[in-house]
């Protein structure tokens, strides 16, 4: 039951990083039929993270009253649908339609996804849980590179939004078919735990849980280093194919083939090494998950630079195979983090929180800001925003670690 959950779960937040980043593997041919300028194209991007985190805690209380399953499969039809009527977009308004219309889709997802695995799976296997989960981030965006250097390249962009929807659609029906919640917790055998955060449509409750969540250090510092970590990696990947482009000289196929290689294999590398050295850290201190993070954070800085600013291959290829994979150390560990300080009973509102506030701060305002500092000055100076919330993001994560060992043991973990 908790395999084929896993599994089914896992495949849908591929597609969904497929949906997600479609938009920018095809960003030039996009860009040049509708005639858009770097802040507008920008703007798609902006528009799909903003709606997505302000759907997201609509979608998180919805989920506590009427349960998650059908939600996570209306959700899923609504993003594919979305994303594959794009193929018949003729203007700008309707594009940011489209994309808006992805994000609300992908918030119901996005938001009780993490919750339910949180609630199907005992403490002991979380981290490894959520570490697979997340794999989808890599392989998911690889993926987008990939159809858009294969199907974009042959028969333009439209077509490849067109096949990237449909799959959605089918798992869906998966999704329909895996255990029901009861008041968003599986039903277990007897003895075990059935205890559910919040009362049945209790706002103020809702509320009052969200600040005592944010009053906890190592929740508030990790969730806003998370967010710096989000901002660069919500830019890169919406504006590197385009970069690659522009500041390198690869064409839209090569740009694309290159970011699926490295993120496919330096990405996936990346998820699966964090939830290791995770595990393998906290045997000797609590605060290995942040160790892991904090300084994966730091190292990558400068490799991310030389990704930005070197012009010989020999040398931003290293860069930025190198940045992906310790950005990508990030996802299950933070994740494993924020729920186990929130404690067994506000383990799916920090999930809804943790998404508003990181996207709020990082991949909603990033593509947009790149792209009106690239309209400003030039796209380099504005992928070279992504340096500074790298820079922001490890001094948040490393500032954590003083609070980790009190926050846990409040929260009944040790």
């Amino acid at each position: 039951m908790e395999t084929r959950a896993l599994f089914v779960l896992t495949a849908l937040n591929v597609l969904l990083y497929v949906d997600r980043y479609l938009i920018a593997a095809l960003g030039s041919l996009v860009k040049g039929e509708l005639g858009l300028s770097d802040q507008a194209f920008g703007l798609l991007g902006t528009a799909f993270f903003l709606v997505y985190f302000l759907t997201s805690p609509l979608f998180g209380y919805l989920g506590d009253r009427f349960g998650f399953i059908r939600l996570m499969a209306v959700g899923a039809v609504l993003w594919s649908l979305a994303t594959s009527l794009t193929y018949w977009v003729v203007s700008y308004p309707a594009m940011l339609v489209a994309r808006s219309l992805v994000g609300v889709g992908e918030a119901s997802f996005g938001t009780l996804a993490p919750a339910y695995m949180a609630d199907l799976l005992p403490l002991n296997r979380r981290s490894r849980a959520l570490g697979i989960f997340y794999l989808a981030i890599p392989v998911g965006s690889a993926l987008a590179y990939l159809v858009g250097g294969l199907v974009g390249g042959k028969w333009g962009w439209r077509p490849a939004f067109l096949l990237a929807g449909f799959p959605g659609m089918l798992l869906a029906l998966l999704v329909l078919r895996l255990p029901s919640m009861e008041l968003g917790k599986i039903a277990r055998p007897a003895g075990e735990s059935q205890t559910h955060p919040l009362p049945r449509g209790h706002l103020a409750s809702l509320w009052d849980g969200a600040r005592a969540l944010w009053r906890l250090p190592t929740f508030r510092l990790v969730t806003l280093g998370y967010g710096m970590v989000t901002f660069t990696l919500g830019g890169l990947a919406f504006w590197m194919p385009r970069y690659l482009e522009a500041a390198k000289g690869l064409d839209m196929a090569q740009a694309n083939y290159l970011l699926f290689g490295t993120v496919t294999v330096a990405g996936g590398l990346g998820t699966l090494a964090g939830g290791f050295l995770g595990d393998r850290l906290l045997k000797y201190t609590l605060k290995g998950p942040l160790l892991v993070s904090g300084v994966g954070v730091a190292l990558s800085l400068p490799l991310a630079a030389l990704a930005i600013f070197a012009r010989n291959p020999l040398l931003y290829v290293p860069g930025l195979v190198g940045a992906i994979f310790l950005l990508f150390l990030n996802p299950g560990v933070l994740t494993a983090v924020v729920v186990s300080v929130a404690g067994p009973q506000r383990r799916a509102q920090a999930v809804a929180l943790n998404i508003v506030v990181i996207h709020l701060i990082g991949d909603v305002p990033s593509p947009f800001l790149i792209g009106w500092l690239a309209d400003i000055w030039n796209l380099q100076w504005g992928v070279s925003l992504t340096l500074v919330a790298l820079l922001g993001g490890a001094v948040l994560i490393l500032a954590a670690m003083p609070y980790l060992s009190r926050d846990l043991a409040a929260a009944g973990e040790l």
